[in-house]
């Protein structure tokens, strides 16, 4: 018998067949790959430009950037401007939802600026398209105060056509449709007639603020309620009734409004509360305000130091003076200066042009007396051009979201003002120390409201007034002496112990000081402070005698970079950096080159040179078509 071969399993007499291994390709990751989700964080916020690119590489981004508005709504245009190339893609973005875009639509069209429109019927064209923009970037601007009446607000072309007028009234028919959402368009179109002269457009414009009342718009509300102010004190039940109304006004976020009744609270008007409920009103104003950091503008302006910000705010102050600006206004213009530089970067030849652009707007904002383009233009010796500057307020507009009114140390100052009775001097003093604290960065590490009520406690300890800081005082804003000691110290040091900057021509940069020594502020910049060692005494503090901090720059890499307005005090040209100076301008050197504004001259000497001020006027604008400059010129 012949019996089968029988193999056992084990390793010696059976093996299996090695196992090929197949390498796995890597699997190649593209844009394509990410999830949808993540796609969109990726395409919201590129360069508008970058989204046209992408759009072409595959169907499948075609397909999202094709059919979901939040890639255009989040799209950047930041250094872009319409033009006939990019018209498409501008109008495509502003439908979408796009803010920026709508914004320098509207401007453009309003301007003529950019976008080339045939001069046959161009302020009726341009009027009615610039209304539909500026209409649809009030819409999209629901979170701060309407904005767009200061582009439109007075003063209009006396003669032919105005493309103001036309915008106005677009807007106002518009607001006639019933399904128009027409709160905010309302109460700019009432901003805009009470700026008239003429009495029937003012009673229109009380008749549409309450209409848009009645739309739900805040800041129209509480207009109405200054408005019907005097009215109500003659009766104090209908007083304290509208008190009760503005306090509603302030609890919904109203920010004049909570000023307003600040101040209420200051004169001792306690709405029918206990003294303690009025002041804890006032106190958590005060207590809600916190720091404006301002050392990321050095991170976002790489060749920008403290010395040039302090040049450039210098400047913005002797303009203030020449054209006699308002503290708040300069407050606020600094402010936007200042937010804007923390959000884009800013070549070192537009420093200037971003400054006096934050002042038109500014000006326009609360202002019934405007800085107008052509004058502005005018003050930077013609460094810009009139486009050179519309286009700047339209970057302006757009990083700032429309947002152009802050709370400032001016505000939480006029509050401190109600509460307590200050002599004159030591009210120009507080003032003088607010303007000052404006020239330094380092202060930011404290709130508005600290910085003002420190303010106040340092201009009474210099002019040595028993009591300095009242229980009163402490009541309503919770700062207690203590609090504000090192604020107080930090003030003393930076406003009237650390040197000065100075210029190319080592001349000190004092524009603050010579604004306060003025004889409408008693002359309070001349005066003489005591020395920080006095301070410390009479603080009851350890003196700590800080060595002086100069802010300086290099003498040898300083040049002529600002041209200033020569008023009857100032004295010099601003100088930043040698490649501040615009290549193409008229003069190769404006150190030497002696201006005088308007303002300036004599009626004789302004007949003798009106046709040549024209002129020149005249050869900087980058718009004649409508006539707005021409309005502006004759509001002037």
């Amino acid at each position: 018998l012949v019996f089968p071969v029988v193999h056992c399993r084990c390793s010696r007499c059976f093996s299996f067949p090695s196992k090929r291994r197949i390498r796995k390709r890597p699997r190649v990751l593209t844009l394509l790959s990410l999830p949808e989700d993540v796609l969109f964080h990726v395409l919201k916020g590129l360069p508008a430009e970058d989204i046209l690119s992408i759009r072409a590489v595959h169907s499948h981004l075609k397909y999202l950037v094709d059919n979901h508005a939040s890639v255009w709504a989040c799209a950047s245009f930041q250094e872009i401007w319409p033009s006939p190339n990019n018209l498409k893609m501008f109008e495509r973005a502003a439908e979408k939802g796009n803010f920026e875009a709508a914004v320098k639509l509207g401007i453009a069209y309003l301007y003529n600026e950019g976008l080339s429109i045939s001069d046959e019927g161009r302020a009726e064209v341009n009027g009615l398209k610039a209304s539909h923009f500026f209409s649809l970037a009030e819409r999209l601007n629901v979170a701060v105060a309407p904005f767009i009446w200061l582009f439109i607000r007075p003063p209009w072309s006396l003669s032919g056509s105005c493309c103001k007028a036309v915008v106005y009234e677009s807007l106002k028919a518009e607001c006639q449709l019933e399904k128009a959402q027409k709160g905010s368009i309302l109460h700019c179109l009432a901003k805009v007639l009470s700026l008239f002269e003429d009495e029937e457009k003012r009673k229109e414009s009380l008749e549409m603020l309450e209409e848009s009342s009645k739309q739900g718009c805040l800041n129209s509300s509480y207009l109405l309620w200054e408005s019907n102010r005097k009215a109500a004190m003659s009766d104090p039940g209908r007083y304290l009734q509208s008190l009760r109304k503005l306090r509603d006004y302030a609890a919904k976020g109203c920010w004049e409004a909570q000023i307003a009744l600040a101040k209420a609270c200051g004169n001792g008007n306690h709405l029918g509360l206990e003294a303690k409920s009025s002041s804890e009103m006032v106190s958590h104003i005060f207590q809600t305000s916190l720091p404006i950091s301002k050392q990321s503008i050095f991170t976002v302006q790489k060749g920008m130091n403290e010395t040039m910000r302090y040049i450039l705010i210098d400047w913005l102050v002797e303009v203030a003076t020449m054209k006699d600006f308002s503290s708040l206004c300069l407050h606020m213009t600094v402010g936007c200066v200042d937010r804007y530089l923390k959000l884009r970067p800013v070549p070192r030849t537009q420093l200037q042009l971003l400054g006096i652009a934050c002042m038109v707007i500014c000006t326009r904002f609360i202002s019934k007396e405007i800085l107008t383009i052509r004058e502005a233009v005018w003050l930077t010796d013609n460094t810009y051009k009139y486009e050179d500057l519309v286009r700047m307020m339209g970057e302006i507009i757009s990083a700032l979201e429309g947002k152009i009114r802050i709370p400032t140390i001016v505000d939480y100052k006029e509050v401190l003002s109600n509460i307590v009775v200050l002599e004159r001097r030591t009210l120009h003093l507080y003032s003088f120390i607010c303007e000052l604290s404006l020239l330094n960065t380092s202060l930011c590490v404290y709130s508005p409201a600290q910085l003002a009520a420190a303010a106040l406690l340092l201009a009474k300890i210099l002019h040595k007034q028993a009591h300095p800081w009242t229980s009163q005082l402490a009541e309503c804003t919770s700062f207690t002496l203590e609090d504000l000691l090192p604020c107080v110290l930090s003030l003393y040091q930076k406003c009237f112990h650390d040197d000065v900057p100075k210029d190319y021509r080592q001349v000190s940069l004092t524009a603050v000081k010579q604004r306060f020594e003025d004889e409408r502020y008693e002359e309070i910049g001349k005066e003489k402070m005591m020395s920080y060692s006095q301070l410390c005494s009479l603080l009851g503090v350890k003196q700590e005698d800080p060595e002086p901090s100069p802010l300086h720059t290099n003498v040898v890499e300083i040049q002529t970079f600002l041209s200033s307005p020569c008023g009857k005090r100032t004295k010099r040209p601003v100088e930043l950096i040698p490649e501040m100076r615009r290549e193409d301008s008229i003069q190769d050197d404006r150190g030497s080159f002696v201006t005088t504004p308007t303002a300036e001259l004599s009626t004789q000497e302004e007949s003798l040179l009106d046709n040549f001020l024209d002129w020149s006027l005249d050869t900087c604008s980058g718009y004649e078509g409508d006539q707005e400059s021409e309005g502006e010129r004759e509001g002037d």
